[in-house]
C-alpha cells in the first residue's frame, strides 16, 4: 500500500514571504520523508484552497496514492480550522469525484497548535532571549513578558493562548482582539516593569510582525523593550508535522 501523501495548509497571505515561506515547509520536508509532499493556502492565491487540493490529488492519484493527510498548519482553532479547511475539503472532493473513478480519501489532521510539545518550545525561546537580554541586569524581578497571537471572537478561542501565556511566566495580547499589546504593555509599565520581551505567536515574520513591532517601538523611551523572533523554526515546524502525521 503507498503511503498516504501530505498536504500542508497556511493561512496565506497577499505578502509573497507567506507562499515563500510554505514552498521553504515543503521542500524541507519533502527532503526528509519519502512521501509525496506539498501544500496551499487559505487567502492570497489565485485559486481556491479546494482548488489547489484538487491539483495536488490529481498529481497524487497518478502515481497510485488513495490517502492525503491535510495538516493545518495553524497555530489556534479558529473558523479557518473548524469551518474554512474542512468547507474547501470538501468542494475538493466532490470536484475529484467527478473527474476521476478512484476513490481517494482525505484526512485533515488536528492543527499544528495542538501539538504537546509547543508549551516547552515557547517557554524555552522566551527564557534564551531573557538570559541573552538580561544576564547582567540585577532588577531580574523587573522583567515582563507578553505572548501577543493574532486572537479570535470566538468564546473561548482564546483560552488556549492564556494558557501557553500563564505556562510561560506572561501576560497575553493580542492583534484582534482585547487586551491588545499596547494595552499590556501600558499594564506593566504601570506595575514598574520596563523590561519587556514580546514574544508573537505565530508561524512566520510579515506583515502583522511588522505591526506589531511599530506598535512596541511607541514605547521605547520608556522601557527595555523587544520584539523577539517567531518561536518555531522552519526545522521544527517540520519536524513536528512529520511526527504528528506519523502518529495519525
Amino acid at each position: 500500500m503507498t503511503a498516504a501523501a501530505i498536504f500542508f495548509v497556511t493561512h496565506g497571505s497577499s505578502d509573497r514571504r507567506s507562499w515563500l515561506s510554505l514552498q521553504n515547509l515543503v521542500s524541507l520536508a519533502q527532503s526528509r520523508s519519502d512521501r509525496l509532499i506539498g501544500g496551499g493556502c487559505l487567502e492570497g492565491q489565485e485559486i481556491t484552497l479546494a482548488q489547489q487540493l484538487e491539483q495536488f490529488a490529481i498529481k497524487a492519484i497518478a502515481i497510485g496514492i488513495t490517502e492525503i493527510e491535510i495538516l493545518p498548519m495553524l497555530l489556534l482553532a479558529g473558523v479557518h480550522v473548524s469551518e474554512d479547511i474542512p468547507d474547501e475539503v470538501a468542494i475538493a472532493q466532490s470536484k475529484l469525484h467527478d473527474k476521476v473513478q478512484e476513490n481517494l480519501i482525505f484526512r485533515i489532521t488536528p492543527h499544528l497548535g495542538t501539538d504537546s510539545q509547543i508549551p516547552n518550545l515557547l517557554l524555552q525561546h522566551f527564557q534564551k532571549y531573557k538570559n541573552q537580554k538580561y544576564k547582567n541586569t540585577q532588577s531580574l524581578e523587573k522583567q515582563g513578558q507578553i505572548l501577543v497571537s493574532h486572537g479570535s471572537r470566538r468564546v473561548g478561542a482564546n483560552q488556549v493562548v492564556e494558557d501557553l501565556a500563564t505556562h510561560c511566566q506572561a501576560i497575553a495580547a493580542y492583534w484582534g482582539v482585547e487586551p491588545k499589546i499596547e494595552t499590556q504593555i501600558e499594564n506593566l509599565l504601570a506595575q514598574g516593569i520596563n523590561q519587556i520581551n514580546v514574544l508573537p505567536y505565530f508561524l512566520t515574520e510579515g506583515g502583522i510582525t511588522e505591526a506589531i513591532a511599530r506598535k512596541i517601538d511607541v514605547y521605547r523611551d520608556l522601557a527595555q523593550i523587544q520584539l523577539l523572533p517567531v518561536p518555531l523554526s522552519d526545522e521544527q515546524i517540520v519536524s513536528i508535522s512529520l511526527q504528528y502525521s506519523a502518529l495519525r
